[in-house]
């Protein structure tokens, strides 16, 4: 979990946050940073990793560090909500919430805890049969951890690699209905369920009074919280402004039948663990989801309409119950990274509309791209001490040493490298 309440004798209730909160994912400024580690380590391109840095850097090339520093920053914040997040959140045979069927505001339960509803662009329902190896869910080597994995790659390409990470923010929050209601679920229900979330969670975080503090205040995460009693809201928790609108829905049908594209054969071992990226990165563009319009959209500028995704051409038939629906609710299939290309111009076009939301997303924007640079102004003045030097600090050793791969239009950090890059480390073997 992210979080625990303390309990306390008053109705405000105290909320430790654990050291790798997404509340907090960035870095903070220090005094002082180690020394590089593993220098042979096999993601490292070893035609760079061995050479010395002798001479100090020019102008143009501290500009071109101080570039890849700053990609270092987004990276480190992003690969490490990756991990915490889908390891066991997006996998329905692991921890992955319960969604609510029949709950209503007294009796909702949020898992891991209300924080984690919080600043979620949409809700991703896994429905039908499960993932585990032995279920159809699984099939082509498709997990649900995988897909969210992929949604996730996709979503950092929208914003150039570089989203805004902090208290919670999100592309979405993976919800799973219970075994028992796998083969009778039905959209009309979802939605009702769906719309009864939102309600029970923007009341609470409207209302609830909670103060925050760091379980370890010298972790040098960022942003820290501010510790005086208020509501959610207040500490920057609420409900997206697309969560109420737009649901995807992951059913039995998220891949064909019919592999799309040829299987590789059984590979074991990690040290393979390409080949299968290789393969997955043609499978899963293949994935596809029902994107679901709730009715519940009047903050919006105006109602949520498929008619342009339905004109481009970039739907997939559906079957014959979910047609029966598709005018009364909204309905269309389509590919992930056209649902998530749906969702991110949405969310434009609505802060184009609406000021106060423009400024809101602004704000994340300049919070973060502060926090960046103070960061990196502390990594290169730490770097320039003559007793430590470029070599002598971990974040500059690197930065160097992919501004000379650059240079021969080559790769530094092969694994952390591509994740800036959105090539697909999402499909790790690791992660099934």
């Amino acid at each position: 979990m992210d979080s625990h309440e303390l309990q306390t004798t008053s109705k405000t209730k105290d909320i430790v946050l654990d050291r790798n909160s997404p509340f907090s994912p960035y870095m903070m400024p220090r005094d002082s940073y180690p020394g590089p580690k593993y220098m042979d380590d096999m993601a490292y391109n070893q035609k760079y990793a061995a050479r010395v840095a002798s001479t100090p850097l020019s102008p143009e090339e501290l500009g071109l560090v101080r570039g890849h520093l700053e990609d270092i920053f987004h990276e480190e914040a992003s690969a490490s909500l990756r991990w915490q997040t889908f390891k066991t959140g997006w996998a329905r045979y692991f921890e992955m919430a319960v969604a609510p069927q029949h709950q209503d505001s007294d009796t909702m339960h949020w898992f891991p805890d209300i924080c984690d509803y919080a600043n979620k662009q949409t809700a991703v329902y896994f429905v039908g049969g499960g993932s585990r190896p032995d279920n159809a869910g699984h099939r082509h080597g498709y997990s649900d951890r995988r897909l969210g994995l992929y949604m996730y790659r996709t979503w950092q390409a929208l914003h150039g690699g570089r989203p805004n990470l902090q208290r919670q923010h999100l592309f979405a929050k993976a919800l799973r209905l219970p075994e028992n209601e796998a083969t009778t679920w039905s959209i009309p229900g979802l939605v009702a369920a769906h719309r009864r979330l939102c309600d029970a969670t923007a009341a609470r975080l409207g209302t609830e009074v909670v103060r925050l503090r760091c379980e370890d205040t010298a972790s040098g995460a960022f942003p820290p919280p501010v510790e005086t009693a208020q509501t959610w809201c207040e500490h920057g928790l609420s409900l997206c402004h697309l969560f109420r609108a737009v649901v995807l829905v992951a059913d039995e049908n998220v891949l064909p039948m019919v592999c799309p594209v040829q299987p590789v054969p059984e590979i074991r071992g990690h040290n393979q663990y390409w080949k299968v990226a290789a393969w997955l990165e043609r499978l899963m563009p293949e994935c596809s989801v029902l994107m679901v319009r709730t009715g519940d959209d009047a903050h919006l500028s105006r109602p949520v309409s498929f008619e342009r995704v339905i004109r481009e051409g970039n739907t997939i038939p559906l079957g014959l119950e979910e047609s029966k629906l598709a005018k009364e609710f909204g309905v269309v299939r389509v590919k992930i990274g056209v649902a998530m290309r749906f969702l991110f111009d949405l969310q434009a076009e609505e802060e184009a509309a609406i000021p106060s939301l423009r400024q809101a997303s602004a704000m994340l924007t300049e919070e973060r791209e502060r926090a960046c640079h103070a960061w990196v102004e502390s990594v290169l003045k730490h770097a320039s001490l003559g007793e430590v030097g470029v070599d002598g600090n971990r974040f500059t050793w690197e930065a160097v040493r992919r501004m000379w791969a650059e240079r021969d239009g080559d790769i530094f950090h092969h694994a952390a490298q591509d994740e800036t890059r959105l090539t697909p480390i999402y499909s790790y073997y690791g992660p099934r």
